[in-house]
């Protein structure tokens, strides 16, 4: 590989990378304080641009949107973190795992030590232990950047848990429930008959059914924040990159959800710092009689982050997130490559921290 982790580094953060690298943890061997939290916070501010209509349900809900309270009175829909980090960046983290591991598995045998990568997101098949039966792919495999950064639990008696080090924020809407929020028929297709539902005929006649959805309007900007803890600068690096090409959210993505989402700020601080909710109502409150565009929303961003510049060292950049997007496949394989290493070394540290042998 011909590209360096700081060449990458130079051409996402420009000339604050040196500074911000420095900032970052220090992962070089295993060693048990390695495990002890060091109080570096990267607080990503995130903009969620819809590019279809999304359906943004959760459990215990029988509505197809979630909204929540604001302060002006209104409600507004929101998108929970589980929706997005664990439904939508998780799974595209490990795609981009697996993706490299197939390509480079030689590489990963010499420099990484790994042989077979079946790293997947599933529950543990409950089994009668008179039964028992192996499975090949046996879920989180505790070992890579995506077990490590996002953290796994494990079955009673089997191990340790690990925390996750991403840790999510409301997406929030900056339009009030009634200005994105529409509600579309469907004829759904007859199983039997194969034909859809026609309101002329008979009702004995008829067949096929229609059925409703309440969606959230393309172009609805949301906002949220992550905080990204005691990273290494290859795991910082990883995790924004994945944010930034998670391109899907919400129910039936075969057809709706596509997304596009947008960092157009980053403090490196001490502790955590800002939220999408607050952000959100500042919008709200300023653009009651008009819509804010797309612009208006980032910039919002911008000027509210502002006001803890004297906190840490702040990124304002609008493309940020396009940057991400446009590396080169050598570039993408020299950020895998160190953050798996790093997380190889957490593991081994978290192994001596525990007293595991």
């Amino acid at each position: 590989m011909g590209v360096s982790l700081e060449d990458v580094g130079e051409k996402i953060f420009g000339e604050k990378y040196k500074e911000i690298a420095e900032w970052c943890v220090k992962r070089e061997k295993p060693d048990k304080y390695n495990a002890i939290p060091k109080g570096k916070v990267a607080n990503a501010f995130v903009v969620i641009e819809p590019l279809s209509r999304l359906i943004i349900r959760h459990e215990q809900e029988t509505t197809d949107v979630t909204t929540i309270p604001t302060y002006l009175g209104f409600s507004v829909p929101a998108i929970l973190n589980t929706k997005f980090q664990s439904g939508a960046v998780r799974r595209q983290m490990l795609a981009l795992l697996h993706e490299w591991f197939d390509r480079n598995k030689d590489i990963a045998s010499k420099e990484l030590g790994i042989d077979k990568y079946t790293c997947v997101m599933r529950p543990y098949m409950r089994q009668a232990r008179e039964r028992q039966v192996p499975e090949e792919f046996e879920g989180y495999c505790k070992a890579c950047p995506n077990c490590l950064i996002f953290g796994y639990a494990v079955q009673e008696g089997a191990g340790y848990n690990v925390k996750s080090r991403v840790e999510g924020d409301l997406y929030v809407a900056t339009l009030p429930e009634e200005k994105c929020v529409i509600s579309i028929t469907f004829n759904a297709v007859d199983d039997i008959a194969k034909t859809t539902y026609r309101p002329e005929a008979p009702e004995t006649a008829r067949t096929g059914a229609l059925y409703e959805f309440r969606m959230i309007e393309v172009g609805t900007p949301f906002i949220g924040k992550l905080a990204l803890r005691d990273m290494t600068f290859a795991e910082l690096l990883l995790t924004l990159l994945t944010i930034a090409r998670t391109t899907r959210v919400g129910g039936r993505t075969t057809h709706f959800g596509e997304i596009k989402v947008h960092i157009p700020a980053i403090l490196f601080s001490k502790y955590e710092i800002g939220g999408g909710y607050e952000i959100a109502n500042r919008i709200l409150g300023k653009y009651a009689e008009k819509t804010p565009t797309l612009e208006d929303v980032i910039n919002e961003v911008a000027e509210y982050v502002k006001r803890f510049e004297n906190q840490g060292i702040l990124i304002l950049d609008r493309e940020l997130a396009d940057s991400l997007r446009k590396l080169s496949q050598d570039e993408v394989d020299a950020i895998v490559l160190q953050a798996w290493k790093d997380s190889l070394v957490l593991k081994q540290s978290l192994d001596l921290f525990v007293g595991k042998k």
